[in-house]
């Protein structure tokens, strides 16, 4: 009977011991000392990434109350971190350059569109590149080099686009980047000035899913040679990561609280400055327009507009992180060959439910964020017009 006892013990404290620790799989980690990083300036450097990951977090439940834009705003944050691990850590190399796909299959930041695909790759103007590919189906295909100003803010510095481009009979093409212009330059160069840091691709396509994209290599023409990679590199890589998560932050949290200081309105609130664009990448080929909404359950929001003559325009709802909403799911964008139009003007309703007719965006559960008009190319275009209005007088 003892022995019986014995066992049946064993067999009860080993099931409740493993009942216990599946219940309780979250592991809770203690923060270390700094002490732990010793004189290595890589650790140093990962510590400082890893608190700037806390502290945005705090910021994003201080700058709303909303349980949704809280639970939004933290996947914000770990997409965010992925792509600044993968852009300045992984792939930051200016002598020998990789692109990053800023969105890939689930990160969203900086205004994206469910119409475009992003790519980033950071360059040097010591170096002389060539940068070689097929247009694919895109309807546009942009490459944009862009600064730094004073003030830390991203400069416009040169674009090549689709209009502009050279490409063969099967749609390649070749483009030259450097600070001097190549003797035997062909038709496509883009200069890189002293202050050149990044190289981003846009794609847009009136119909993304199905369609072929771009496909462009970049290379080093005064590649050094290789080398392992170092405690130093590990470390200049942290840190560029860590500014471009905290700079990209800092942008959409600013934007947002600025915008929404007039919302339902196409003019910016006065506290904004044209200048502080450049934070968000924008190229010389959009005109861009919008303004932030904020609708009760009855409330809708009417875009009026002259249909600009462009070969792309979109109209398209963003969170409160600047991120595209679910397009998965909801219609929260259209472009200019979805959207209805009449005697050469267009009407757009934004709404919590759908309008008896029209076109429609869906807020997609969202009572507030920021509406986005991008104008592409536009030969001839006129800012649009935002209108409150209860959902009853639709």
């Amino acid at each position: 009977m003892r022995r019986f006892l014995s066992v049946l013990l064993v067999v009860v404290a080993a099931t409740c011991g493993f009942v216990l620790g599946s219940l309780n799989t979250r592991k809770v980690i203690t923060l270390p000392e700094a002490a732990w990083t010793g004189d290595s300036d890589a650790a140093l450097a990962w510590r400082e990434f890893t608190t700037s990951l806390e502290a945005a977090g705090a910021r994003v439940f201080a700058a709303t109350n909303d349980p949704l834009q809280r639970r939004e705003g933290l996947e914000y944050l770990a997409q965010l971190a992925g792509a600044s691990l993968e852009m300045k850590l992984a792939k930051g190399s200016e002598s020998v350059p990789a692109f990053t796909d800023w969105m890939s299959d689930y990160r969203k930041f900086l205004g994206d569109t469910q119409d475009a695909v992003y790519h980033t790759a950071q360059l040097s103007p010591e170096f002389r590149y060539e940068l070689s590919g097929n247009r694919g189906d895109a309807d546009y295909l942009g490459f944009m080099l862009y600064g730094k100003q004073l003030n830390g803010w991203n400069r416009a510095a040169a674009n090549l686009s689709i209009q502009d481009l050279s490409f063969d009979e099967a749609g390649n093409f070749t483009i030259q980047l450097s600070a001097e212009k190549p003797e035997a330059a062909s038709a496509n160069w883009l200069k890189l000035e002293d202050d050149i840091h990044m190289l981003m691709v846009r794609q847009y396509f009136h119909e993304r899913e199905g369609s072929e994209r771009a496909r462009f290599v970049l290379r080093n023409l005064d590649a050094p040679a290789w080398a392992p990679a170092t405690a130093v590199d590990t470390a200049r890589g942290l840190r560029s990561a860590t500014t471009f998560f905290n700079e990209t932050v800092d942008g959409a949290i600013a934007l947002a609280d600025m915008m929404a200081q007039a919302p339902n309105s196409i003019d910016p609130p006065k506290s904004y400055s044209a200048d502080f664009g450049g934070a968000f990448y924008p190229t010389f080929d959009n005109d861009y327009y919008g303004g932030w909404f904020r609708l009760e359950d009855d409330e809708a929001l009417v875009i009026e507009g002259k249909v600009p003559d462009a070969p792309y325009w979109g109209v398209s709802l963003q969170n409160r992180w600047l991120q595209s909403m679910d397009y998965q799911h909801y219609q929260v964008g259209l472009n200019d060959q979805q959207i209805e139009t009449e005697d050469g003007r267009y009407r757009i309703v934004v709404s919590h439910r759908k309008p008896p007719a029209g076109n429609w965006l869906d807020t997609a559960g969202h009572r507030e964020g920021l509406l986005a008009i991008r104008y592409q190319l536009a030969r001839d275009s006129e800012k649009p017009t935002l209108t409150l209005v209860k959902f009853s007088q639709l």
